[in-house]
């Protein structure tokens, strides 16, 4: 079989856009999204200026990541080598754009799935170029099968000096570049202007609206496409109504086996759990494109996914919470002593696993952490121990006291690891750089340094004292703190991650 791949020549590339107009009407895409489009960069000062086009278009990777991360397996490599979707199959959960460093999927404003180039494979099996090859005036655009010695683009690859984008990632891309510029296939390096909103990331060099006074001539994008951010709000809610369901429950067991045999730790303490957890699959299946379709992930699982094994995380930590709310109503002992360490193992597979999905949106550098699922864990531990003070703290309850122990240690260990790896290490590519600087400094800082850290300083601060003095309104006032903490990370965490531009 085949293993197709571009080679293009940016030195005869004139920016004419033929390729996006034929792309669009090939596959009649519509208005404000893009299979391909020509990136255009600009360099110098007046009258000692250059323009350099680049031409964006899906890499077709050896090793996708856009069909690793997809829980339905919409994604696929066929045998040619080209990277295809099932539109049929896609529920339009957004994590392949998540996924793809490079920039390449979009949601269809029609269909409200994903959609990406894929080498006009219709085409292709007919033996026809794809359209955008064409078209193309200058002929700067040469599509062939790599693996033919015959072929030109594969006669490129061995002779010319080449390049291909984010080599860094692993993806073994298939589109390759001569004579590339360096500010216009490295997206952190040229200034933007003011239209690019992706994140407000309004950092040098990133989303400048004015040239640098003191770097005259530096690269700047003179014309991109818009790209918003595949995950939002709803993803940082997400986060906080998943850590108190699997941290609620957690502690809830973890207390009742240390002797806390309470109507807190039986029934009201996991009944919160089972609520959030309701109120966390009602938000991922609303957050989805194609909502109707949420059940594919179950009955077409990619295994590969984390998402696919995050949904059956939940599923299992639902019917666990269910069965242990009915043999703590009916105070069965030997019940709940049997469900007690599944429930353990559940609650922390439940909570982990949103660190290993992250970690699979390969575009962004940030979550690419070492820390995430263990810090996810003190995160839930922040959040259940919360929920539980103030719903111990209300009548006819026993207030556990303890929580605020727990409380203070989990938070501090939350902000030694988010101190760590935002402030004090180093960051590992240029990528990752910005989008910390942008927590540190920049958009996020507010809600970083204001919310993430100085709520949470104040809690564990609070803390003692009201747990030695059983001071209720003081240990709730340390439960809204570590609460109002941990939420304002995890939407910093979601939005900085996104807020650096990949094409």
């Amino acid at each position: 079989m085949a293993n197709y791949g571009f080679a293009i020549d940016l030195r005869k590339c004139i920016g004419c856009h033929a390729c996006t107009i034929a792309c669009k009407a090939e596959h009649q895409i519509p208005v404000g999204v893009n299979r391909c489009w020509v990136k255009t960069v600009e360099k110098g000062t007046f009258p000692d200026t250059r323009r350099f086009f680049f031409p964006v278009l899906c890499n077709q990777c050896d090793e996708a990541p856009c069909a690793r991360i997809c829980p339905t397996n919409a994604l696929f490599k066929r045998r040619d080598g080209i990277v295809d979707l099932h539109g049929d199959s896609c529920i339009g959960c957004r994590a392949c754009m998540v996924a793809c460093p490079y920039d390449q999927l979009f949601i269809d404003p029609n269909t409200h799935t994903a959609e990406k180039c894929n080498f006009c494979a219709n085409r292709v099996e007919n033996e026809l170029l794809p359209a955008c090859v064409s078209v193309c005036p200058t002929e700067c655009r040469i599509f062939g099968d790599l693996d033919d010695p015959t072929s030109e683009v594969a006669k490129i690859a061995l002779r010319e000096a080449i390049t291909v984008r984010k080599p860094e990632k692993g993806t073994l891309p298939k589109v390759i570049y001569i004579a590339a510029e360096e500010s216009a296939i490295q997206p952190e390096m040229a200034t933007r202007p003011f239209i690019y909103k992706e994140g407000q990331v309004l950092l040098r060099p990133v989303g400048s609206p004015e040239p640098d006074s003191r770097r005259p001539g530096e690269p700047r994008v003179d014309y991109d496409v818009p790209h918003g951010k595949p995950w939002g709000f709803d993803m940082a809610l997400y986060l906080l109504t998943k850590g108190i369901a699997t941290g609620a429950m957690l502690l809830s067991v973890l207390l009742w086996l240390s002797g806390s045999d309470t109507a807190l730790t039986r029934v009201v303490g996991p009944a919160i759990s089972l609520i959030f957890l309701t109120i966390t699959a009602i938000i991922l299946v609303a957050d989805l494109e194609r909502p109707e379709r949420f059940y594919y992930i179950l009955i077409k699982p990619n295994w590969r996914s984390w998402m696919v094994w995050g949904a059956y995380f939940l599923t299992a930590q639902g019917l666990l919470t269910t069965a242990w709310i009915a043999a703590g109503w009916w105070q069965l002992r030997v019940g709940l002593e049997v469900l007690a360490v599944p429930l353990i193992i559940c609650s922390l597979l439940a909570t982990c696993y949103t660190g290993f999905l992250f970690a699979q949106g390969l575009a962004r550098d940030l979550w690419q952490g070492p820390f995430a699922a263990i810090d996810l864990v003190a995160q839930a531990i922040v959040e259940g121990a919360a929920v539980l003070i103030l719903a111990g703290l209300a009548p006819g309850l026993t207030t556990i006291w303890t929580l605020g122990w727990i409380l203070a240690a989990a938070l501090a260990v939350h902000v030694v690891f988010i101190v760590f790896e935002n402030v004090l290490a180093p960051s590992p590519t240029r990528h990752h750089e910005l989008a910390v600087a942008a927590i540190r400094t920049g958009a996020f800082a507010r809600i970083f340094w204001g919310g993430a850290i100085a709520c949470a300083v104040l809690s564990v601060l609070v803390a003692p004292s009201a747990t030695m003095n059983q001071g209720g309104m003081a240990l709730a006032l340390v439960a809204v703190l570590g609460l109002a903490a941990s939420f304002a990370w995890e939407y910093v965490w979601v939005e900085a991650g996104q807020s650096v531009p990949l094409s």
